[in-house]
């Protein structure tokens, strides 16, 4: 019973970290896309860029790379346990 509510959980979480993917991926096209589009002289989707910056794109990112520490940290860990 135990094993089973750990692993709902951990597929939740592994769900959470795929959509963050997903916003990554998208927000790295809306970057390139508006690097492009502001060095032939429209900068509107470089602004619209930037205002999701703060809000949208830096939490996003704080959640991957903490995620993937403490992924790392855990597999170390069990791979000392297991020699």
């Amino acid at each position: 019973m135990k094993g089973q509510i750990e692993n709902k959980w951990k597929k939740k979480i592994d769900n959470l970290l795929i959509y963050n993917l997903y916003i990554l991926i998208a927000g790295a096209i809306l970057f390139l896309s508006s690097v492009i589009l502001g060095l032939n002289g429209n900068p509107s989707l470089y602004n619209i860029f930037q205002k999701l910056w703060f809000p949208l794109f830096i939490p996003v990112l704080s959640l991957f790379f903490t995620a993937v520490l403490i992924e790392a940290i855990f597999t170390k860990l069990l791979k000392n346990d297991n020699k």
